[in-house]
């Protein structure tokens, strides 16, 4: 039926979209353990290669780089081009990271570590640009930000998988050989993963169900032909000022989270100096219960109430609270309660990554999803970098006390962002629009 004439267009939910959704998140999974995997036992590599800690601190930010510099030519082939060709693109640059990776296990060879590390990181680009929209595409409207929560679950558990594997494998001896063949080990296992994955999405994605699944992306799928330039795109959202808003204020926030999890590392270690294997162990349970238990939580919220700016707001000034409590217990050195406060910092901190996203979604439809969500984790990333950058330079001027309080009142201010952000859901309002008019043209037949 044509929706045009004020008739609801037809739409069905596949139940193969979870297996969709399952394949997204193992793609998600693989590539994301790769993140944190050296920064996580950054003194120990440090020693194997005999490279500075800033090095170290690259095979981090090297994927906030890749980010950066590709994500406006891939977000062009992800319009242009199906999921189904950007998750094999994506898993495919995984395999090869992790095959380069294998061969980087001499003490010399660091720099295939980085060439590894920058393969994974471009792989990621495609990941990161397209949660929202594998979710738009195969759920229904009321399961949007619940679908596009898990997906990014798979994210963050990936995260969390490699903090907690390597410090278990690649353990502080005195002996080279050890500590090499654990590298050995820690590679394998990457690259044995990658390649099983990417024979499953090769034989079981699909790039799209035969009928949409909620009325505003029939809307959009009618409207395709008529879509704006990619570019185009990218410059009314640089008019947005709701988008503006989002991306400064939650950009900042997720860019200090990110941040963090590189600097984990050098922070607990200051604090906790025999702490070595608690910081895989608490990283993996703050990425738990944020990445993965807390964003489906915000992701139901979401769905059920629609409330946006009340969610975000709540999430973040919890998250700064939370950060509080947890930079006083490290200042204090409470060994233990630091297993409890930090896991509920990542609890709030991280949720608002899926937050972010769904947020942007709403005040930019019908922009596609791709370009709002590649844009806004540009950003991400840009303050990532930025963070980690500042954060390492504040340590050493002016100490630790003095960089948590700084990142307290960033946060804080962030947080206050939110109060301007206009209550302009044109996604929602898309599908309830639709909905209105459905009714009506029934009762005028």
């Amino acid at each position: 039926m044509d929706s045009e004439n004020g008739h609801k267009s037809e739409t069905k939910v596949y139940t193969y979209r979870w297996i969709i959704l399952l394949l997204f998140c193992l793609c998600n999974l693989i590539n994301f353990m790769q993140f944190l995997q050296f920064t996580i036992v950054g003194d120990v590599i440090q020693r194997y290669y005999n490279v500075e800690a800033s090095l170290v601190d690259a095979t981090g930010l090297i994927f906030f780089i890749t980010y950066i510099l590709f994500f406006l030519p891939i977000s062009y082939l992800i319009e242009k081009y199906s999921l189904r060709v950007t998750l094999i693109s994506s898993i495919s640059l995984t395999a090869t990271g992790n095959l380069v990776k294998f061969f980087s296990d001499d003490p010399n060879s660091f720099y295939l570590v980085l060439i590894g590390q920058g393969l994974c990181g471009v792989g990621q680009v495609y990941l990161l640009s397209i949660p929202s929209k594998l979710a738009s595409t195969w759920f229904g409207a009321e399961e949007v930000s619940t679908a596009c929560a898990i997906g990014v679950l798979g994210s963050q558990l990936g995260a969390a998988l490699g903090a907690v594997f390597p410090p278990f494998l690649v353990k502080s001896s005195e002996s080279i050989s050890e500590i090499g063949e654990g590298i050995r080990h820690l590679v394998l296992y990457n690259l044995i993963v990658s390649v099983i994955i990417l024979v499953l999405i090769v034989f079981w994605f699909r790039a799209r169900p035969s009928l949409p699944p909620s009325q505003s992306q029939a809307l959009l799928m009618d409207s395709i032909e008529s879509q704006e330039p990619f570019f185009k795109n990218c410059k009314d959202l640089m008019k947005n000022q709701d988008f503006i808003l989002i991306l400064i204020s939650l950009g900042i926030f997720n860019g200090i989270w990110n941040s963090f999890g590189i600097l984990v590392n050098t922070i607990y270690l200051k604090y906790f100096p025999d702490g070595g294997t608690d910081v895989g162990i608490i990283t993996l349970c703050s990425i738990i219960s944020g990445g993965c238990i807390g964003s489906v939580i915000f992701g139901l919220i979401l769905d059920k109430t629609h409330k946006f700016k009340k969610t975000t707001f709540l999430a973040m000034i919890f998250a700064a609270v939370t950060f509080a409590v947890n930079m006083y217990m490290f200042i204090t050195k409470s060994r233990l309660a630091t297993f409890f406060t930090t896991p509920l910092f990542g609890f709030f901190i991280a949720s608002t990554l899926v937050i972010s996203f769904e947020y942007a979604l709403e005040v930019t439809y019908p922009i596609p999803e791709s370009i709002s969500c590649s844009v806004l984790n540009a950003a991400i990333f840009l303050f990532a970098i930025i963070c980690t950058l500042t954060f390492e330079a504040l340590f050493d001027a002016v100490d630790y006390i003095y960089t948590f309080v700084f990142i307290l009142i960033l946060m804080l201010g962030c947080t206050a962002l939110i109060y301007f952000i206009s209550d302009n859901l044109r996604r929602r309002d898309a599908n309830v629009g639709q909905s209105r008019n459905s009714s009506r043209a029934s009762i005028e037949d």
